[in-house]
């Protein structure tokens, strides 16, 4: 499906249930998902756990996690308040 972002560019925008499947391998550990909370943009949040990480699909994953934060707020939102229910 085409869509129009935000920015105002053409692109094919994954669905936020797609985007959870590509981050869940780090939803679990708090020190990643604060890494990302922390970050401006899902580049910077793949560069900062590129500093502490070194295996690629958790670093993608980070990145995955920060893309659902910033084009699905409630999505996110959603996702970390079932985290602090474990």
């Amino acid at each position: 499906m085409l869509q129009i972002d935000t920015r105002g560019e053409n692109h094919a925008m994954r669905s936020a249930a797609k985007i959870k499947a590509r981050c869940s391998l780090i939803v679990g550990n708090d020190e990643i998902v604060r890494i990302v909370a922390e970050s401006s943009s899902p580049t910077a949040a793949h560069e900062m756990v590129s500093k502490r990480f070194v295996d690629d699909e958790t670093r993608k994953a980070a990145r995955w996690l920060a893309v659902l934060r910033r084009d699905y707020p409630s999505d996110y939102d959603e996702l970390m308040k079932s985290r602090e229910c474990r």
